[in-house]
């Protein structure tokens, strides 16, 4: 997974499925998906030349076991998972999905324990939340995983462009975000460090 200052689409609500399919990402994030709609998606994504990422736990009618993930890869063709369930990520990765782990940054103790997980099973990128919060700790997190090839995402009420800003200058490379306004379209620059 290759990011740089990338916005990744998060599509919440279909209206804006076309929107993003335009965006310069080439990633979509179907926050919302479920079994019934999420083939069709991910064809759509597949045409438009973007990868498809699902968020396991917002997946509608789906288990997240050995079995389930193997079907997201081999009957939904989905390129890569977003997750906090360890065990899902660890499927995910025998199965050579992106893996991108999802930390909440609630408090120390939550911040150690994911560390200890990332460094027993590292994901190709750490999505940190809220976003706000995780320009503050980017620093700490990068000293602890130094070493580790992974990307670091910041996600979690990303509404304005001086937040976009904010995270790109603060060293990640890639932010997911529901907020429409703020995916960039193909031909226009995107946001500079």
């Amino acid at each position: 997974m290759q990011l740089n200052n990338t916005i990744i689409p998060s599509v919440r609500k279909y209206k804006y499925f076309e929107k993003a399919l335009a965006s310069q990402s080439d990633y979509i994030l179907l926050s919302e998906a479920n079994i019934g709609n999420l083939q069709s998606l991910i064809g759509r994504c597949h045409q438009s030349g973007k990868k498809a990422l699902v968020h396991l736990e917002l997946l509608g009618g789906f288990k997240p076991d050995q079995p389930g993930v193997s079907l997201l890869k081999s009957y939904y063709r989905v390129d890569g998972v977003i997750s906090s369930n360890l065990s899902a990520l660890r499927y995910a990765q025998k199965e050579g999905l992106l893996t991108i782990f999802r930390v909440l940054l609630i408090d120390s103790r939550s911040l150690d324990q994911s560390l200890d997980v990332i460094k027993h099973n590292p994901p190709n990128a750490i999505e940190i939340l809220p976003a706000e919060y995780a320009c503050q700790c980017l620093e700490l997190i990068s000293r602890n995983l130094k070493g580790f090839d992974v990307q670091f995402i910041a996600g979690g009420f990303v509404k304005r462009s001086y937040l976009v800003e904010k995270i790109f200058h603060a060293g990640f490379s890639g932010i997911t975000t529901s907020e429409s306004g703020l995916w960039k379209e193909k031909g226009v620059h995107g946001y500079e460090r």
